[in-house]
């Protein structure tokens, strides 16, 4: 009777404990999941409605200014230095005296050639004369007429060596260079003085090929330069050819300098006007940065969420910036932007009237 008492007993504290286990289980509802769930509060940030606007294109190259002719004054003949009438950094106009070499032997070999002429002229009338008497042959004539001709060239030689003595400027400038002094001896070729024309001055700068069609002949532009003066030029070049290594097209810009102030070799930033573009005006406070470090604003969709969309600076003024990438007309975020991320929930307050249907 005990052991079947005992047996009876442990039959019902395990259907007990089964029933019991119930109550438990993973189909049982749990009392957690009755409670309301939480809605992510919205971050509250203020915006802005903008539109675009026509606003004329501008690119921003950086350059330098480059005068517009420089040429080396070479001799064309060989011989000593026998005058410099201007210093290094003299103004001279075109044909003036630059350098002068001695004559040496080249005056009596002028000298010499007006002789010969002289002799061979006499020579070719009197067979012409005789000819004409029947006492010379028409190529007895031909012979005196070639010996006249062949000194009247030696002749006009000896001329070109005589002037070639005086090297004198090509064009108006400025002697940036005199490498010799009187009494050195020049090589035919050797550089005898160098001469810069700075009037124009250029303003040089290089192209990508990505946006060399937007810029044209006559266009304006401004350059800064790092001396602080600032100058305004019309775009006189655009090269035809990108150079191979870097494909980039050469601009050049022509900016008056009748005062010689502006110097060539000035490292610059040259903005030059290009296309109208539709374009947003902005503070530049309300720019940001995403996590690759790519510049942009913060604007608010259709949804109520947050979106970075990447902009690209155009032209800087004192109060704004104008910048391009934007649609139309978007819900700029003013204030609060760099505390929201791509996707999150936001309650704008508007400093103008609601948000146009469809706006971003």
């Amino acid at each position: 009777m005990k052991r079947s008492h005992v047996i009876a007993g442990g039959v019902v504290l395990a259907i007990g404990a089964w029933m019991l286990s119930g109550q438990f289980s993973d189909d049982a509802p749990k009392a957690h999941n009755n409670e309301p769930e939480t809605t992510p509060a919205r971050v509250k940030v203020r915006g802005e409605i903008i539109t675009a606007q026509p606003h004329p294109g501008e690119a921003v190259i950086r350059g330098r200014t480059e005068a517009s002719r420089k040429v080396d004054l070479r001799a064309r003949v060989q011989g000593h230095v026998a005058a410099l009438p201007f210093l290094q950094g003299s103004e001279v106009k075109k044909g003036d005296l630059i350098c002068k070499l001695t004559v040496d032997a080249r005056g009596a070999n002028a000298e010499e050639a007006r002789a010969l002429v002289a002799s061979r002229r006499l020579d070719y009338n009197a067979a012409e004369e005789l000819a004409r008497r029947g006492h010379r042959s028409p190529s007895q004539v031909a012979t005196a007429k070639a010996a006249l001709d062949a000194a009247q060239a030696a002749l006009k030689r000896a001329e070109i060596a005589m002037s070639d003595i005086d090297i004198t400027a090509p064009f108006d400038g400025v002697i940036e260079a005199l490498p010799v002094e009187i009494g050195d001896f020049l090589n035919e070729g050797g550089v005898c003085a160098r001469i810069v024309d700075s009037d124009p001055m250029l303003l040089i700068g290089q192209v990508s090929e990505r946006d060399i069609n937007g810029f044209k002949i006559g266009g304006t532009g401004r350059a800064q330069l790092v001396t602080g003066e600032t100058v305004d030029g019309v775009v006189s070049f655009i090269a035809s050819t990108a150079e191979p290594a870097t494909r980039t097209f050469r601009i050049e810009l022509e900016t008056p300098n009748p005062d010689g102030s502006l110097r060539d070799g000035i490292t610059a930033d040259i903005r030059i006007a290009t296309a109208t573009v539709d374009a947003h005006f902005i503070s530049p406070a309300s720019l940001t940065l995403n996590d690759e470090g790519i510049l942009g604003v913060r604007v608010v969709d259709e949804e109520s969420r947050a979106r970075f969309i990447p902009v690209t600076i155009i032209a800087n003024r004192s109060d704004g910036v104008w910048i391009t990438g934007l649609p139309q007309t978007v819900k700029l975020i003013t204030v609060g932007q760099e505390y929201v991320s791509d996707g999150a929930q936001v309650d704008v307050t508007y400093s103008n009237p609601s948000p146009a249907e469809g706006a971003l």
